[in-house]
């Protein structure tokens, strides 16, 4: 009896070992079944986000290289008047333009001038330049007219003899005294660029600049560039 019992027992055990077994075998394989079709279903999403990835930067590097062929640069140099003192100075002009679309164009640069002619010893002057640009004729031209306005600040230094010792009509003595100052306005311009070999620019700038504080600037500008 006890041997048929513990015969029982050890079938039962058997089975339910097999049963196990089966469990733990149909685990494996729902386990693998699961982990071939998880590793599918990332492949796939990585894929996809590799592909919407690479569209992202073929559209950024396109939209880059569309606004890059819009924008120039130009350098100038010429002739200015500043109307307090009335110097005549020697001015440089650096300027950034990019297009927006065939008519208008943002500008934006920094200008310095000098002068020893006039009636201070001496004057320099800094300033800074935004302006928009509108191009009646459109400026994808060759020839590309332009009319321009915008905000200027600038900063003055002038050099002036206050008083003066003279003996037998020679100067023997002299005091000299430092001024500063700085102020707002705003520009008026009148343009005209030539397009060379398609990358290279000529033009000639007529500008006036009236200041806040009294001040006039007015000039002409020899500008040459070079399309980026």
């Amino acid at each position: 009896m006890g041997f048929g019992f513990l015969g029982k027992w050890v079938v039962f055990v058997g089975v339910k070992i097999d049963n196990l077994k089966l469990h733990f075998k149909e685990s494996c394989i729902y386990l693998h079944v699961s982990s071939y079709y998880y590793n599918k279903i990332k492949r796939s999403k990585m894929k996809n986000f590799i592909l919407i990835a690479i569209t992202v930067l073929i559209s950024f590097i396109g939209n880059a290289q569309d606004i890059k062929s819009r924008v120039d640069l130009r350098f100038g140099i010429g002739t200015s008047l500043l109307g307090t003192g009335d110097m005549q100075t020697i001015m440089f002009d650096n300027e950034v333009n990019m297009k927006l679309n065939s008519y208008f164009t943002l500008g934006g640069g920094l200008g310095y001038g000098k002068s020893d002619n006039g009636v201070f010893l001496q004057a320099s002057f800094v300033q800074l330049n935004a302006n928009i640009y509108i191009s009646p004729f459109k400026n994808s031209r060759r020839n590309d007219f332009r009319i321009g306005t915008g905000p200027s600040w600038y900063s003055v230094s002038d050099v002036y003899q206050s008083s003066a010792r003279y003996q037998n009509g020679q100067l023997v003595d002299a005091e000299y005294e430092f001024d500063k100052r700085s102020s707002i306005g705003f520009n008026l311009i009148i343009e005209n660029t030539y397009l060379i070999k398609e990358k290279y620019l000529l033009g000639l700038k007529l500008f006036t600049q009236p200041y806040l504080n009294g001040d006039i600037n007015s000039g002409i500008l020899l500008k040459l560039g070079v399309n980026i």
